[in-house]
C-alpha cells in the first residue's frame, strides 16, 4: 500500500494499517460578517438602526475510516451591536456527526450544543408588553438560549428495494431569564422528544414510496414571582382594604402526539426530484396553571387543570433541480412544532430558492419564505390568537469565490411580520457583507 499526501495546510494526519486506513482531520475556519439592520428588534416604530459585526472563528476535526466517519465542528460567534450594546453576545456552537455504513444497515448520529442569542434565533413571536417596551412584534430583549439535542437513526435494508428506518430525537431548550423579566412566559423552558419508524420501498429506479409513524412528547413549564391582593378580614370588604403579598404564578404542560404520514418520491431525471407526503396528527395535552403563596389566603392560592385533544393535518412537498447553470427548489409544508411560549405551534411554510452561476466564480441567488404560525392554546379551549402571525422574508444575494479558500457574500433581506391580535404590520431591512475563509486540503490516497 502506498500513501501519498499533498498539503496546502498541515492539518491532516494519515494513518494506515493492513486493510484499514484512518484519516484524522483538522480544519480551521473563519468568517466575518458586517450587517446593517434598521429594525433588529422588529418593532412597529424602531428606535434606531444597528450595524452588527460578527466575528466567527471555528474549527472542524474528526476522522474518516473505511466504513464510518466522525465530524465535530466548534464555532464561536462574537456579536457586536454598534447602537445597542445590551444585545452584544458571545455564541458558542458545537455540532457532532457520526456515520457508519455496513453491508445491510447504516447508522447516523447527530448531536449539538448551543449557547445563542435569542435575538438571532428566536422564531417564537412575542406578545404586547407595554411595561417592557411600548411596542409589539418581535423578541424585545436579549435572553440567552441554551439548546442541547441528539438524534440517532438506524436504517436496515430488508431487500434490495425495501428498508426500515428507526429514529429518535431529543431537544432541550432553556433560557437564562433575569429575575425582573416581564412576561417571561415567552421564554419558557421546554423539552421535545420523538420516536419514529419509516418503511421505504423503491418501486422502480425512479419511483419510491414510504410510510412513517411517529410518537412525540412536548413538555414545558415556567413560573415567575409577583404580587397578589387578598382580603385580610374574615368578612367581605371593599377592594381598597385589600392587602398585598408575594405570590408565584406558573404553569406546566405535557403534550403527546401521534403522527401518521405517507409519501412518494419521483426522479424525473438525475437532476430533478419531486417529493410529496401527507398525513394526520392526534395531539393530547394536559396542562395546569397555578398561583401559590406562603400566605394561606384563598385568593393567593389556586390551581386549575385542562385536558384537551386536537386533530390536525401534516404535509410536505418539494421540487428540486440542479444543473450546470445553477439550481432551484420549491417547498411547502405544515407541521406541529415545539415553542418557548408555553404552547406548541402549527407552522405552515412556503419557500423558494434559486441560484444562477454567472461565471465559474460569480453567482447570484434569491430566497423567499412565507410562514404562518398558529399557537395551540393550552390554557383555554379556544385557539390563542395573541401569538398568531405571518412572517415573510425576501433575500437576493451575490456570491463571489475570490480564491478557493475565500468567499465574499453580499445580501439584502426584507422582513415583514403581521401579528393577528392587533393586525399590526412590522417591517425590517438589512444588508450584509460576509467574508469567509476556509483553508483547502489537497489529499490523494493510493
Amino acid at each position: 500500500m502506498k500513501i501519498k499526501t499533498d498539503f496546502l495546510l498541515p492539518a491532516l494526519v494519515l494513518f494506515s494499517g493492513d486493510g484499514y486506513a484512518l484519516d484524522l482531520l483538522f480544519k480551521p475556519e473563519f468568517s466575518f460578517r458586517e450587517r446593517y439592520d434598521n429594525n433588529v428588534r422588529m418593532q412597529i416604530n424602531p428606535r434606531h438602526s444597528n450595524l452588527i459585526s460578527t466575528i466567527s472563528p471555528g474549527v472542524m476535526f474528526g476522522y474518516l475510516a473505511d466504513d464510518n466517519e466522525l465530524n465535530t465542528r466548534f464555532r464561536w460567534n462574537e456579536l457586536i451591536y454598534s447602537s445597542d450594546s445590551a444585545l452584544d453576545f458571545s455564541e458558542k456552537l458545537v455540532n457532532l456527526s457520526h456515520k457508519y455504513q455496513g453491508e445491510r444497515f447504516k447508522t447516523d448520529l447527530t448531536a449539538s450544543y448551543a449557547e445563542e442569542s435569542s435575538i438571532n434565533n428566536q422564531l417564537d413571536p412575542t406578545v404586547i408588553d407595554p411595561t417592557q417596551i411600548n411596542e409589539a412584534g418581535g423578541v424585545q430583549l436579549l435572553v440567552p438560549r441554551n439548546t442541547k439535542s441528539v438524534s440517532p437513526t438506524v436504517t436496515y435494508n430488508l431487500t434490495e428495494k425495501s428498508s426500515l428506518q428507526l429514529g429518535y430525537s431529543y431537544q432541550d431548550v432553556a433560557f437564562d431569564r433575569a429575575q425582573n423579566l416581564i412576561n417571561n412566559i415567552n421564554y419558557s423552558d421546554y423539552s421535545f422528544q420523538q420516536y419514529s419508524a419509516t418503511a421505504s420501498h423503491a418501486y422502480t429506479e425512479r419511483l419510491s414510496f414510504n410510510l412513517t409513524g411517529a410518537y412525540s412528547v412536548y413538555e414545558s413549564a415556567n413560573e415567575s414571582p409577583g404580587v397578589g391582593l387578598f382580603n385580610p378580614f374574615p368578612f367581605p370588604v371593599p377592594l381598597r382594604f385589600y392587602e398585598t403579598a408575594p405570590v408565584t404564578t406558573g404553569f406546566s404542560q405535557k403534550s403527546t402526539t401521534f403522527t401518521y404520514q405517507a409519501g412518494v418520491q419521483y426522479l424525473f431525471d438525475e437532476q430533478t426530484q419531486l417529493a410529496l407526503s401527507a398525513g394526520i396528527r392526534d395531539t393530547t395535552t394536559e396542562s395546569t396553571q397555578f398561583t401559590s403563596s406562603s400566605n394561606p389566603a384563598p385568593e393567593l392560592n389556586s390551581r386549575s387543570s385542562l385536558s384537551k385533544n386536537t386533530l390536525g393535518n401534516v404535509f410536505s412537498a418539494s421540487l428540486a433541480r440542479k444543473s450546470e447553470w445553477g439550481n432551484f427548489s420549491l417547498s411547502a409544508g405544515q407541521q406541529l412544532n415545539p415553542a418557548s411560549t408555553g404552547q406548541q405551534q402549527t407552522s405552515t411554510t412556503f419557500s423558494a430558492q434559486g441560484r444562477y452561476n454567472l461565471t465559474e466564480r460569480l453567482s447570484t441567488g434569491i430566497n423567499a419564505n412565507y410562514l404562518l404560525s398558529e399557537s395551540i392554546s393550552t390554557f383555554s379551549n379556544n385557539t390563542s390568537r395573541s401569538n398568531n402571525r405571518t412572517f415573510i422574508t425576501l433575500s437576493p444575494n451575490v456570491q463571489w469565490r475570490w480564491t478557493p479558500e475565500i468567499n465574499l457574500d453580499l445580501s439584502y433581506s426584507y422582513r415583514q411580520q403581521v401579528i393577528e391580535s392587533n393586525n399590526q404590520t412590522i417591517t425590517g431591512d438589512s444588508v450584509q457583507l460576509q467574508f469567509s475563509y476556509q483553508p483547502q486540503i489537497n489529499r490523494q490516497v493510493k
